[in-house]
């Protein structure tokens, strides 16, 4: 049976198996999702070659849908796929898809289904050249689902919280109000829920971000239903939850804010003296804005910001916002109070940065986000080479503003070079990986090493190198040893230049328990980074994680926790939280946690891996292979592995020995992590072929081998003599 997926991306399988047969070809693509969305009406012909074909005259275009037809056929086999006559539609005896199965449920009212079948916007990212009219459709179809599955979403929310069920409740509001948050009934419910919950504080927080958010994208007061909410809850009332009738619908595509909004309550508006007194020495450094002639020079500003978060970190008694969440915020357009209620800080330093010729124009100033009150300001007009003393001029008048007591941590630019051209590469290399995508992190070696081949003196430059070396092996889909001997060795030639550098201590570390599993000198270079830094977020996120894979979860959950804190809006570190939750077999607690992660990076293949195994835990089985699907579409074969012990584990051995064997065809040519396979065989039962392959893992020092006693679906294999033998070896105790 072939299955079209349209939600999160455009793509089909045949019995869970990913087909690639179209992935050239997006009219044929485009020609399944139009017969996918009208379902058993079809589609007319003329209609078809208005989509498809806008710009061909009648003849050509109808030859082209013949031929296009035909090829579909050919390649996808039955020939009964495509049922014509007056109309096209899809045979349903051979094909299937998401969006019909959504509708489906939606029709019977069962939106607990409906929610779980959405995984992403419909056809997201998916777009036909020249194809105008195509394009209206889709954007009409995709506000269309959306405002049905914000429906759904609330539907399941209503009755959790009729039922009782506060944490089911949560999370579904939570989402209900990231699809649509300028809808009152959403940010209601979600106030109710929380406060069911026994989170007061959190519900009349939300409150004001909702009222935020109104303010900045309508220029209007929050809907009477909220402020109203709030004045019960500040009473100490109970949030009675409404019937289901005593709602207004709103119309698709509306908002819920009405035109008779009434103020919000000051309480809700603004922070009181204690609310704000633990943000009062805490900063968040927003992205420099690019003011240069040249648009390439943005890599300049995003450096100097980057510079300024580090020097600010390493300021003990100074929380400073995260890299990773206050770049998430660039280009968004928020208020000052929204940005900095979302990041917890109180202040907030903004600029912009000219680079013209040999010289510099940086122009800053900090604003206390609770009444956009600037409190310093100052504009920089230096020769290029100056940049280092900007940097720390900027980070000590933002410390002197706060009035933090330094001690021994004075805010310090990093490590200089004279050469201005090996410091552009690098800035260069910074910028393209953290831009995070495949090509770029190619791009960032180059420009590393160009850096590192012009001054090699430069320990920015071989931290830089280490840094991209070791995302590259854990992210690509190839062997990972070459590169993690590289970045072992780029990270030890930065630390003999400059021993002060946190991010080069965390890679070091990270390599010696990814590839050499010496976890003694991992933990003390982990320990040096974060002495070395306390704000550096990424040094408690690995940390976390090193203390995850050594069972050790009470200081991880800490650990994590802390990074968090640092930077709310780093997906991958509430995904790595979430996963200690499923290693502790919490499954309840580990949802929200994914789903937080997925809506700030939806295509976050390990948290679809994660909330895999918690809907496993909690015996979901049909959300656990929608997740895993997910998973397999963005990884690739570590994903389908995965998926593949899924389905053995459910008892669908067919489909999964499947997967599993055109996963290793010897004609496959992506590699494969042992430990992947290894779990596929632990769903099979065959622990003899399970630890054939993590001894594989263990000969070739292949990827993810370090996370073996986090992961749950390995437990089958504990009371076996060959799990303990394998730790020691390991140097990791059963």
């Amino acid at each position: 049976m072939l299955r079209l997926h349209t939600f999160g991306s455009c793509f089909l399988e045949r019995d869970g198996v990913r087909l690639e047969a179209l992935s050239g070809q997006r009219k044929g693509l485009a020609l399944l999702a139009l017969l996918a969305c009208a379902g058993e009406r079809g589609v007319s012909r003329e209609t078809l070659l208005a989509y498809l074909w806008p710009e061909s005259d009648d003849k050509r275009a109808r030859i082209s849908l013949k031929q296009l037809v035909h090829s579909l056929r050919q390649q996808l086999r039955p020939p009964e796929l495509l049922l014509t006559s007056t109309t096209f539609r899809l045979s349903p005896d051979h094909m299937t898809s998401d969006v019909a199965e959504f509708r489906g449920a939606v029709h019977r009212e069962d939106h607990g289904v409906a929610v779980e079948l959405y995984v992403g916007p419909f056809l997201h990212g998916f777009y036909l050249k020249d194809g105008g009219d195509f394009e209206h459709w889709v954007s009409s179809e995709r506000a269309s689902l959306a405002h049905t599955h914000a429906r759904a979403l609330e539907s399941v929310a209503e009755r959790a919280s009729a039922g009782g069920d506060a944490r089911l409740a949560v999370e579904c509001w939570r989402r209900a109000t990231n699809a649509e948050p300028l809808s009152a009934h959403a940010a209601t419910g979600l106030m109710r829920a929380l406060d069911a919950a026994g989170e007061r504080a959190a519900a009349l927080q939300h409150a004001r971000v909702y009222q935020l958010l109104v303010r900045e994208e309508v220029g209007g007061g929050a809907d009477a239903s909220v402020t109203e909410l709030v004045a019960r809850l500040q009473r100490s009332e109970p949030a009675m939850v409404p019937s289901t009738t005593e709602r207004t619908p709103t119309p698709a595509g509306s908002s819920s804010v009405t035109s008779h909004a009434t103020p919000a309550s000051p309480n809700v508006a603004a922070h009181t003296e204690t609310e704000a007194s633990p943000m009062d020495a805490s900063v968040a450094v927003l992205p420099f804005a690019n003011t240069s002639r040249d648009a390439e020079d943005e890599h300049f500003s995003d450096g100097l910001t980057d510079e300024l978060i580090g020097a600010l970190g390493k300021v003990r008694q100074l929380k400073v916002a995260g890299r990773t969440s206050t770049f998430a915020l660039k280009g968004k357009g928020l208020g000052l109070r929204a940005i900095a209620d979302a990041l917890g800080v109180r202040t907030i330093l903004e600029g912009s940065v000219r680079r013209a010729g040999g010289r510099l124009k940086v122009v800053a100033q900090l604003v206390d986000s609770r009444d956009e009150r600037v409190l310093w300001a100052e504009t920089y007009d230096r020769e290029l080479k100056d940049v280092f003393a900007v940097q720390e001029e900027i980070a000590r008048a933002i410390v002197d503003a706060l009035r933090v007591q330094l001690g021994d941590d004075e805010p310090r630019a990093r490590s200089e070079t004279a050469d201005l051209i090996a410091y552009d590469l690098y800035l260069k290399g910074r910028y393209f990986l953290n831009r995070g995508t495949g090509g770029d992190r190619t791009r960032a070696v180059g420009y590393f090493e160009q850096a590192v081949a012009r001054d090699p003196t430069s320990a920015l430059a071989y931290a830089g190198l280490a840094d991209a070396h070791l995302v590259v092996a854990i992210f690509s889909n190839r062997p990972p040893r070459d590169d993690l001997l590289q970045a072992k060795a780029a990270a030890a030639t930065a630390l003999a230049l400059d021993s002060t550098l946190a991010d080069a201590h965390t890679t070091l570390a990270s390599v010696l328990m990814a590839f050499d599993w010496n976890w003694p000198a991992a933990e003390r270079e982990f320990q040096r980074a974060i002495a070395l830094d306390p704000g550096y977020a990424l040094g408690h996120h690995r940390y976390g994680l090193y203390l995850l894979y050594q069972g050790r979860l009470t200081e991880a959950q800490s650990v994590l926790e802390r990074a968090v804190a640092l930077d709310p809006l780093y997906a991958s570190v509430s995904m790595n939280l979430a996963r200690l939750h499923v290693r502790a077999h919490r499954p309840d607690q580990a949802i929200p946690l994914l789903r937080t992660a997925l809506e700030l990076s939806p295509g976050l293949a390990l948290a679809h891996e994660q909330l895999g195994h918690a809907y496993m835990q909690q015996g979901r089985q049909r959300a656990a292979i929608v997740a895993f699907q997910r998973a397999a579409t963005l990884s690739g074969s570590r994903g389908s592995a995965q998926l593949a012990y899924a389905l053995a584990a459910m008892g669908k051995r067919t489909e999964a020995e499947e997967i599993l064997r055109q996963m290793l065809d010897p004609s496959q040519r992506e590699f494969i992590p042992p430990v992947a396979v290894a779990m596929a065989y632990v769903g099979l039962g065959d622990a003899d072929a399970a630890f054939r392959w993590l001894n594989r893992g263990f000969v070739e020092h292949a990827a993810f081998m370090d996370g073996l006693k986090a992961t749950p679906a390995f437990d089958p294999l504990h009371r076996d003599a060959r799990w303990a033998h394998l730790l020691r070896r390991m140097g990791l105790e059963p």
